[in-house]
C-alpha cells in the first residue's frame, strides 16, 4: 500500500520592519553576493515550492519598498514597527487571518540572516510536511528560533505577540510540540557594520 504525502501550504512571512539602529544605515539594503539583504532573502523564499511570500516591512518603508515592488511578493508595512519584532509577527499573522488566506503553517525568516540558505529552509517545510502538528525551529548555540515554521493552530497566540516578544516567546511554551533542526554556523545575524563586515570577510575566504 502506498502513502500519500501531503505537501502543505506554507506562507512565509519575511520579517524586515526595523530601523537598524545600531548599523547606522538600513541593514536590509546591504549588499550582499550581488543583490541587497532582502532581496537576497526574497530570493531564496522564491526558489522554495508551495510557498506564498510576504515581507513585512516598518521603519524605511517607501525605500525598501522600492528596492522589492518587482518581485512577485506581497508587501506589508506595519506602522507599529518600533514596538519591535512581535508586532511585526502580530501585524503579519493578523494580516492573514484578515484578508482569510488559506494556508496550513508560517514559515518566519530574518532579512539579517544571510547564510541561512535555500536547503535549510527546505528542511524545515520538508520536516513540518511530514509532522503538520509540530513547530519545526532552527537550533542554534545558546537557543533556539527562527526561521521557524508554525502550524496554523498558533495564530492565535501568534496574533497576540505584542511589543519586542519575538517567535522564540511561544517556541519556549511549546517545546514539548518543538522539533529542531541545526543551522550550524549559519545562524549568525548582522546587527552591526563589523557584524557584516566580518560576514563579507568570511564570504570572501
Amino acid at each position: 500500500m502506498k502513502y500519500l504525502l501531503i505537501i502543505n501550504r506554507i506562507v512565509h512571512i519575511i520579517l524586515a520592519a526595523g530601523s537598524s539602529s545600531r548599523m547606522g544605515a538600513p541593514k536590509q539594503l546591504l549588499s550582499w553576493q550581488g543583490d541587497s539583504l532582502i532581496v537576497n532573502e526574497i530570493k531564496k523564499s522564491l526558489n522554495l515550492e508551495l510557498v506564498e511570500t510576504y515581507v513585512v516591512l516598518g521603519a524605511n518603508f517607501e525605500l525598501i519598498e522600492k528596492e522589492i515592488k518587482g518581485y512577485p511578493i506581497h508587501i506589508l508595512n506595519n506602522k507599529q514597527w518600533k514596538l519591535g519584532m512581535g508586532s511585526s509577527i502580530n501585524f503579519g499573522v493578523r494580516y492573514l487571518l484578515s484578508n482569510q488566506v488559506d494556508f496550513d503553517a508560517v514559515l518566519f525568516s530574518l532579512v539579517d540572516q544571510p547564510l541561512i540558505n535555500v536547503n535549510h529552509l527546505s528542511r524545515l517545510i520538508s520536516k513540518f510536511d511530514s509532522n503538520p502538528n509540530r513547530i519545526i525551529a532552527t537550533k542554534m548555540k545558546n537557543r533556539t528560533g527562527v526561521p521557524a515554521i508554525f502550524p496554523n493552530t498558533f495564530c492565535s497566540e501568534l496574533s497576540e505577540l505584542k511589543e519586542d516578544f519575538g517567535a522564540r516567546y511561544i517556541i519556549e511554551r511549546h517545546m514539548d510540540d518543538l522539533i529542531t533542526i541545526d543551522g550550524g554556523d549559519r545562524t549568525i545575524d548582522i546587527d552591526t557594520l563589523e557584524q557584516y563586515n566580518a560576514l563579507l570577510k568570511m564570504k570572501k575566504e
